[in-house]
């Protein structure tokens, strides 16, 4: 009970007591597909772990988000994961089941000895003398601390390190504005059979003009999104029946601020209405989808990008254009652009850049996708060294490094983040943010703690070389069968 106390109609809360319901060695706030990696890979090597998640199951926009599609690398504890998901017919050509995941990613905790703490919100952080030594809980059993060695922030939105006192960046330089978020839903009763063979999906695989007819007839209010992002099947489900069963990213909210409470609310409401829509828009209009119906909406909405903590160093919209190389390597991504439009319809796959003096529009080799175009059109895109059309150039192994000072915070210690929340810019950011990128960060971060913890160091100070070592040992892909990297594979 708080004894009503106002200071210019502003609440006082006195100062009280706060339980501490243990000490870890790591903790690690959020257990979205980062949180998972980062536990496992502390526990296993030996740490007191706990996992701290806000939502009622693990995966975050993986399974209760809907975003069934865990693309980018596969190795280490995310390889591990998809062998698991074939094994109860959970995963098919990188699509998955949503239900069946949970109760992997439950297995996988509870096998590496994680100490879990669901439906707990992390409200503050304790810090002395520049270390962060540990979390703020809320849940049903009230406000708690939770102290650790090591603290990991895979909260997505930097709660963790923002509220130990880190610098962040939020939204596009000009403005902060946040990319767009989107509502998922699923969809049954589909042929998609049918569907295959279909003028539209041989003509308009994206649904460009389609949707611009519609909304032209009046069968959408407004322009929601101009092309359909992707579908993806639920693996395990009937199929060849005339009952496929479906998740699409189609509905966008723009203009939005995800991390204002009254803003995330108004886009769980507008995501909703969009999916209703949008699935009677799509039933009157597509072959194949006649006899669908609306299966459910997601219970976490997708935002793309909040926090991006100030780290070490902040990856840069230019690393990705020119595939950059980083000695302190720690997962790499396949990922080029991709920015969800803040303040209207379509998707930005290029970045503009300033190459040998000159203000280019630079892609990777997915660039050509974007359906929101730079002035001068697809004429203007260059690659990464602002050659253009015919001479624009490639790897024929397109990726990029993700260095691990990115998730070493800046001024703060024994604090690390992994996810959509490390350090990088608003373009750089909107590519290295897929699940498995996320996983593969959270994996790192998690043998970075338990390392240092074994050397009695900061995070800040662990030699890369050991970390990659340790990280090749369990599995991970850093690009090694790729290239030299100094230290770890000399005479490549």
């Amino acid at each position: 009970m708080i004894t009503l106390k106002q200071n210019n109609g502003r609440i006082i809360d006195p100062a009280r007591e706060i339980g501490c319901i243990g000490k870890y060695d790591v903790l690690v706030a959020g257990g979205g597909m980062a949180g998972v990696g980062a536990a496992i890979s502390a526990a296993r090597l030996g740490c007191k772990t706990m996992l701290i998640e806000r939502e009622t199951s693990l995966g975050g926009l993986a399974t209760i988000g809907l975003v069934n599609i865990p693309l980018d690398f596969s190795c280490g504890i995310g390889k591990e994961m998809l062998s698991r998901l074939d094994q109860v017919e959970g995963h098919w050509h990188r699509n998955s089941d949503p239900e069946k995941h949970k109760l992997i990613l439950d297995r996988m905790i509870s096998e590496a000895g994680v100490d879990l703490l669901l439906h707990s919100y992390a409200v503050d952080s304790i810090v002395s003398g520049g270390l962060i030594k540990g979390v703020v809980v809320e849940n049903k059993s009230g406000r708690q601390a939770i102290m650790a060695d090591r603290v990991i922030d895979c909260s997505g939105d930097g709660d963790a390190a923002f509220f130990a006192g880190c610098e962040c960046h939020t939204g596009r330089p000009s403005d902060g504005m946040n990319q767009a978020c989107s509502l998922e839903f699923r969809l049954g009763g589909v042929d998609w059979d049918i569907y295959l063979e279909s003028d539209l999906k041989k003509n308009d695989p994206r649904w460009i003009k389609l949707i611009e007819k519609a909304v032209a007839d009046g069968d959408m209010p407004y322009m929601i999104e101009n092309h359909l992002n992707w579908v993806t099947h639920l693996p395990g489900r009937p199929q060849h029946r005339k009952m496929d069963e479906l998740s699409l990213c189609f509905a966008h909210s723009r203009n939005c601020r995800p991390l204002d409470g009254r803003d995330l609310t108004r886009m769980y409401l507008e995501g909703r209405e969009q999916a209703d829509i949008l699935w009677r828009f799509i039933k009157k209009r597509v072959l194949g989808f006649e006899n669908c119906y609306l299966i459910d909406t997601a219970t976490l909405l997708g935002v793309r990008e909040s926090r991006r903590i100030i780290g070490e160093y902040i990856m840069q919209a230019k690393d990705i254009a020119q595939w950059r190389r980083f000695d302190d390597v720690i997962t790499i991504s396949g990922h080029g652009y991709d920015l969800h439009n803040p303040d209207g319809p379509g998707n930005i796959k290029w970045a503009e850049m300033e190459i040998d003096g000159k203000k280019c529009y630079a892609i990777c080799h997915t660039g050509f996708g974007s359906s929101w175009l730079p002035p001068g059109g697809i004429e203007a895109l260059t690659d990464g060294f602002g050659r253009k059309g015919k001479d624009m150039k490639f790897p024929d192994l397109p990726n990029y490094d993700i260095p691990y000072r990115s998730l070493v915070p800046l001024k703060v210690d024994n604090l690390l983040v992994a996810g959509r929340c490390l350090s990088a810019d608003f373009m750089a950011q909107s590519g290295c943010r897929l699940v498995l990128a996320c996983m593969n960060m959270g994996q790192a971060a998690g043998t970075a703690a338990a390392l240092s913890l074994r050397e009695q160091i900061t995070p800040r100070k662990l030699d890369r070389i050991a970390l990659q070592k340790q990280l090749l040992h369990d599995g991970m892909d850093i690009g090694q069968k790729q290239r030299q990297i100094p230290g770890i594979n000399p005479g490549h």
